[in-house]
C-alpha cells in the first residue's frame, strides 16, 4: 500500500509540473516580436540584414523602449529608433542591417539579442529574443616576417626582424628556426630555442640582423626554416635584406660579397649527425658575352647520401639580351603575391623604361627535391607590366592566374602600382588589385585592395602617411589586412628631432574551407599612437618615444576540452628609450620598451602588470655582446604560449667574435647564445662558427660548426590525475668543411665604376675648392642600389652597364642639390657633386587698409624672388592669407615682388637679408595696396 501510494503521488507530481509547464507555454503576452531569421550565414567585409515583426495585442496605444541586452543589436548602419509606437492591435515590421567589420562582428557564433520594456508598467512582454550570426572559419605551419624587404640602419648596421609563425594545422608543432643562405659576415641572434605551437596559435619571435662589416652593401635572400628535432622541415620562406654600403655593385654575387669577383664556385661536405651525411655544390656568377649580352647563373644542390637523394634549390640560369630575356629554375618575385618556385620568366623591352614580363611557375620552393614530400603548391601562369619615369621611380601592372590543385582552388588577380611626383617634396604612391577565388564547389569570393601613401616634406616638417586595406578573401600577399600609419616630424637644427604617430593595423584573412588546406583564422588589430624625441650629444643618439598600444584578439582553436573561442583585449602605456653610442672602435646600442599594461581582459597576468623588453648589443673590431629581455606578455599572441600558472619571461644572451690573422689570411667568426623561455621552461645553447683560410689563386678553405642543446617541457599541463608534464631533451648539430674558388667576371662585356663625391659647396660655384667639406651620412640611390657616404663623402657604383643615370638623395638632411643629377656613364667615371645647406625664409603679404574698399585683395599666387650674389634665382608663390616660404642655401639675398602690369603695388618691394646657419629668417612684411578700382576724392 505504500508503494502503490508512493506511485501514485509521483504521477500526480509529474502531471502537475507538464500541466503548469504547458500552461505557463501558453501564457498571452500583450506584445510579441520575432525575427525573420534565426540563423544568418555572414561573409567578412559585406553587409547582412534582418527584420523584426512588433505584434501590439491590446486595444490601446503603446509605448516600447528597445534593449540590446549586452549584444551589439542595436548598432547596426539601419537599427530601431528609440522609441516604437504601436497603434490598438497593429503589427509593425522593422529592418535591422549591420556591417560584419571588426567593430560589429566579434566571435564566430555571435548573438544579437533584443528586448523591450514599456513605459505602461500593465503591459506583459515576453523575454529578449536573439538571432544568431555564423562566421566560416578556415583552419601546416605559416612563417612570414613582418616586412618582405629589411634595410639594416645606416648606423648601427642591424635590424631587427620580426618573423610571425602560425599553427594553421590540427595538432600542436615543435620546431627550431633556422636561417641560412646569407653571406660571410652576416649575422642572426634571437629566439633560437624551440617552440611549442597549439593548433591555430600565432606568435611574433624577434630576431635582430647584423652586418659585422660596413666595407660595401649587397642585397641577398636568406631562407628561413622550421624545422623538429629531427631535422624535418615544416615550413620555408625567403626574407630580403638591403644593406647600405659606400660601396654598391649592380648585379652582385658571390659567396664573399666584398670581393670584386663576380664568379664563384664551393664544394663542401656537412654531416648533421644520425647518418645525415650531404654533400654541397655551389656556384654563381656573370658572364659578359658583349656590352648588351649577359648570362647570370646560380646553382645550388645538396645530395644526402645514406638517402641517395638530392635538393635543388635557389638555382637558375638567366640570359639577357638588349631587348628580351629568359630566366629558368627558381623564380623568386614580390608581384603583389609571392611567387617562389620552379619555372621560367620571360621579358621584353619595349624600351629603355617598359618592359613587359610572363611567368610560368610551380610554386614550390625546390626546384628538385627527392628528400622533403611537401604539400604541392599553386601553379601559377601571368604577366608583369614594368615602367619607369623620369624621376626614376617604378609603376607596374600585373595579372596572375593561380590552380591550386591540392585545395581545389583557382584564383584570378589583378593588381598594380603607380607614382605621381606633385612637386619635388610632394609624392603619392597609388596600389590597389582585384582578385576572384573560385573553389571546385561552385563557390566565388570577390576581393579587393586599396592603399595610398603620401609624402610631403614643408621646410623643417615631414610628412608621411601609409594607408591600406584588402578584403578578407584578397589573394594578394596583404590578405585581409587593414593598415594605416601616418606620421608628422619637425627637425630642430641638425641633431633634434620630434615627431608624432598614429597607426592602426588590422588582420582578418578568410580562406575558403575544403577537406585540404583547413584554416583557424585569429582576426585582431593593433593601435598605436606615439610622441617622440630625438637628440645627439657627440656620439651619442638618443631616443625618447613614449606611446599608448590597444590591441584586440580573437582567437578561435582546439585546447584538451574541446573547441576554444576567446576575444581577448589590453590597453597599455609604454615608453621607448633607445640609446646608442658609436665611434670608430666602439658601437654599443640598447633599446627598451617599458608598459604599463592597465587594461586586460584574459587576466593572464591579471592587470595591471608591468612589461618589458630589451635588446642590447656591443661591438669592437675583436668582439661583440648581444642580448634579448623580455618580462611579461608584449603581444596578445604571447599569452596563448603559457600556461595559467607560468610566468612569461624571455632571456637570451652571448658573446660574438671575429677576427683575422696570418696577414688576414685565417678569418674566424665565432658566436655563442644561451636562451631561456620560461613558459615552457626550455634552456636553449647554441654556437655557431666560420673559419676560412684564404690560399693562393683566390682558393679558400672553410670550416663551419653549428651546435644546438635544448632541454624543455611542453606548454600543455595535463589537468587530469596522474599525468605527467611532458618534458624532452635534443641536441643538433652540423659541420661543414669544403673548398671554394672564385673568379673574376668572365667575358667580354664592359661593368663600369662610377665615383661620386658630395661636398659642401660653401661659395656655390660648383666646384670643390680647398675647405669645403665632404657629407658623410647622405643615402644616394640610383635606380633601385643605394650607397651611404662615408667620412669623405665618397660612394663608388661598381659593374654599371653605360645609359643614363639619375641620382636620387634619399635623405638630404636639409641639404639641396642645385638640379637634377644626371649621370651619362660611357666609361669609369668620378664626379664631385656640389650640394647646399638650405634654411627656411619665411614671410607674409599684408594688405594695407582701405576704408573705401568693399572687397577684400587677393593675396594668393604673388611671385616672391630671391636673388644671391652670383645671380642665382630662387621663387615662391603665397598662400592666400599672403604667407611664403623659401628653402635658400646660406648667403646674402635680395628679396623683392615685380609689380610691373599687375593690379597691385607693393609700398617696400625689396629688401636685403643674410640667411646664415644660426636660424630660421622671418622677413619684414611686403605691404600690398589693392589698385583693381583707384578713387578719387573731390572736396567741394
Amino acid at each position: 500500500m505504500p508503494i502503490k501510494s508512493l506511485l501514485t503521488f509521483l504521477l500526480f507530481l509529474c502531471y502537475s509540473f507538464v500541466f503548469l509547464s504547458d500552461a505557463k507555454s501558453q501564457q498571452v503576452f500583450d506584445v510579441a516580436y520575432r525575427f525573420e531569421q534565426d540563423t544568418l550565414l555572414i561573409k567578412g567585409g559585406q553587409t547582412f540584414s534582418n527584420k523584426i515583426s512588433i505584434i501590439n495585442r491590446t486595444d490601446k496605444q503603446i509605448e516600447l523602449i528597445p534593449s540590446a541586452y549586452q549584444s551589439l543589436a542595436l548598432a547596426g548602419l539601419i537599427r530601431l529608433p528609440q522609441a516604437i509606437v504601436l497603434q490598438a492591435n497593429e503589427t509593425r515590421s522593422f529592418p535591422l542591417k549591420y556591417m560584419a567589420d571588426r567593430q560589429t562582428i566579434i566571435s564566430n557564433n555571435q548573438p544579437f539579442t533584443v528586448g523591450f520594456s514599456a513605459l505602461d508598467k500593465n503591459i506583459s512582454i515576453p523575454a529578449p529574443i536573439s538571432f544568431y550570426t555564423r562566421l566560416n572559419s578556415e583552419r601546416t605551419l605559416l612563417l612570414q616576417s613582418e616586412q618582405p624587404e629589411y634595410y639594416l640602419d645606416q648606423t648601427t648596421n642591424q635590424v631587427q626582424v620580426m618573423v610571425q609563425a602560425t599553427n594553421i594545422g590540427l595538432v600542436p608543432i615543435t620546431f627550431q628556426l633556422l636561417f641560412s643562405g646569407y653571406p660571410a659576415g652576416f649575422e642572426i641572434s634571437g629566439e633560437s630555442m624551440s617552440v611549442t605551437l597549439q593548433p591555430g596559435v600565432q606568435t611574433l619571435l624577434p630576431f635582430t640582423a647584423r652586418m659585422r662589416s660596413k666595407n660595401t652593401a649587397v642585397d641577398f635572400n636568406v631562407m628561413l626554416q622550421a624545422v623538429d628535432n629531427l631535422g624535418k622541415t615544416f615550413s620555408t620562406n625567403n626574407i630580403r635584406f638591403m644593406s647600405i654600403g659606400h660601396i654598391k655593385r649592380f648585379d652582385s654575387g658571390g659567396f664573399s660579397p666584398y670581393e670584386p669577383y663576380g664568379n664563384a664556385v664551393a664544394f663542401r661536405y656537412m654531416n648533421m649527425g644520425k647518418g645525415t651525411d650531404i654533400y654541397q655544390l655551389q656556384s654563381n656568377g656573370q658572364f659578359d658575352f658583349t656590352e648588351t649580352r649577359k648570362m647570370n647563373y646560380r646553382l645550388n644542390v645538396d645530395y644526402y647520401k645514406k638517402q641517395d637523394a638530392i635538393n635543388s634549390y635557389d638555382t637558375f640560369i638567366e640570359y639577357q639580351d638588349k631587348d628580351w630575356g629568359i630566366k629558368v629554375g627558381n623564380i623568386y618575385e614580390n608581384l603583389d603575391r609571392n611567387i617562389s618556385g620552379r619555372g621560367i620568366k620571360a621579358s621584353y623591352k619595349l624600351d629603355a623604361d617598359r618592359t613587359i614580363s610572363v611567368y610560368g611557375v610551380d610554386n614550390n620552393y625546390l626546384l628538385i627535391s627527392q628528400m622533403n614530400h611537401h604539400i604541392p603548391g599553386a601553379k601559377i601562369i601571368g604577366a608583369n607590366y614594368l615602367f619607369r619615369a623620369k624621376s626614376g621611380q617604378e609603376s607596374n601592372l600585373s595579372y596572375l592566374y593561380g590552380k591550386d590543385n591540392y585545395r581545389g582552388v583557382n584564383s584570378n588577380q589583378i593588381s598594380g602600382k603607380t607614382y605621381w611626383s606633385i612637386s619635388p617634396d610632394e609624392q603619392v604612391v597609388f596600389e590597389g588589385g582585384y582578385s576572384l577565388e573560385h573553389v571546385g564547389n561552385g563557390k566565388s569570393k570577390h576581393a579587393l585592395a586599396v592603399g595610398v601613401n603620401y609624402n610631403y616634406q614643408f621646410g623643417p616638417y615631414q610628412l608621411s602617411s601609409m594607408n591600406y586595406y584588402s578584403s578578407p578573401f584578397y589573394t594578394g600577399l596583404r590578405r585581409g589586412l587593414i593598415q594605416s600609419d601616418s606620421r608628422i616630424s619637425r627637425a630642430f637644427g641638425d641633431s633634434k628631432s620630434m615627431a608624432a604617430r598614429m597607426s592602426f593595423m588590422g588582420n582578418d584573412a578568410r580562406y575558403q574551407q575544403q577537406d585540404k588546406g583547413y584554416y583557424f583564422t585569429n582576426p585582431n588589430n593593433i593601435q598605436i599612437y606615439e610622441l617622440g624625441y630625438h637628440t645627439a650629444f657627440g656620439k651619442f643618439q638618443i631616443d625618447f618615444k613614449p606611446y599608448f598600444m590597444g590591441q584586440q584578439l580573437q582567437y578561435q582553436g582546439f585546447d584538451l576540452l574541446g573547441d576554444m573561442a576567446l576575444n581577448l583585449e589590453s590597453k597599455a602605456i609604454r615608453t621607448i628609450g633607445d640609446i646608442s653610442f658609436f665611434s670608430s672602435i666602439h658601437r654599443f646600442s640598447i633599446r627598451t620598451d617599458y608598459g604599463y599594461t592597465y587594461h586586460n581582459t584574459s587576466n593572464r597576468p591579471l592587470a595591471p602588470f608591468h612589461s618589458l623588453r630589451l635588446t642590447g648589443n656591443y661591438s669592437n673590431p675583436f668582439l661583440g655582446f648581444s642580448t634579448y629581455v623580455q618580462v611579461n606578455p608584449y603581444y596578445l599572441s604571447d599569452l596563448m604560449m603559457r600556461n595559467a600558472t607560468d610566468r612569461y619571461r624571455v632571456y637570451s644572451f652571448g658573446p660574438n667574435t671575429q677576427f683575422k690573422a696570418f696577414q688576414d689570411r685565417l678569418q674566424v667568426q665565432l658566436m655563442g647564445m644561451y636562451s631561456y623561455y620560461e613558459a615552457s621552461h626550455s634552456n636553449n645553447i647554441s654556437v655557431n662558427s666560420n673559419v676560412k683560410w684564404r690560399l693562393m689563386g683566390n682558393w679558400n678553405l672553410s670550416a663551419d660548426l653549428y651546435y644546438t642543446l635544448n632541454q624543455s617541457r611542453s606548454l600543455i599541463d595535463f589537468p587530469l590525475e596522474g599525468s605527467l608534464s611532458q618534458s624532452y631533451s635534443f641536441d643538433s648539430r652540423q659541420i661543414r668543411v669544403g673548398v671554394e674558388r672564385k673568379f673574376s667576371k668572365l667575358g667580354n662585356g664592359i661593368g663600369h665604376k662610377l665615383n661620386l663625391q658630395f661636398f659642401d659647396d660653401v661659395n656655390n660655384n660648383g666646384m670643390l675648392d680647398v675647405g669645403e667639406i665632404s657629407l658623410d651620412g647622405i643615402v644616394v640611390k640610383i635606380d633601385n642600389h643605394v650607397a651611404l657616404t662615408d667620412s669623405k663623402g665618397r660612394v663608388k657604383f661598381l659593374d654599371m652597364t653605360p645609359g643614363s643615370y639619375t641620382v636620387h638623395l634619399e635623405n638630404n638632411q636639409g641639404w639641396l642639390a642645385q638640379g637634377p643629377i644626371q649621370i651619362v656613364l660611357t666609361k669609369n667615371q668620378t664626379q664631385a657633386i656640389p650640394l647646399v645647406k638650405t634654411k627656411i625664409l619665411k614671410g607674409q603679404i599684408k594688405s594695407v587698409v582701405n576704408k573705401y574698399a568693399n572687397t577684400n585683395p587677393e593675396l594668393s599666387g604673388i611671385r616672391i624672388n630671391a636673388v644671391d650674389a652670383l645671380g642665382n634665382e630662387y621663387k615662391t608663390l603665397s598662400d592666400f592669407e599672403g604667407n611664403y616660404t623659401f628653402f635658400l642655401p646660406l648667403g646674402s639675398y635680395t628679396v623683392f615682388i615685380s609689380t610691373a602690369g599687375m593690379s597691385f603695388s607693393i609700398d617696400n618691394p625689396s629688401r636685403k637679408i643674410e640667411v646664415n646657419k644660426d636660424q630660421n629668417i622671418y622677413l619684414q612684411d611686403f605691404e600690398y595696396r589693392d589698385e583693381r578700382r583707384k578713387i578719387g576724392i573731390k572736396r567741394f
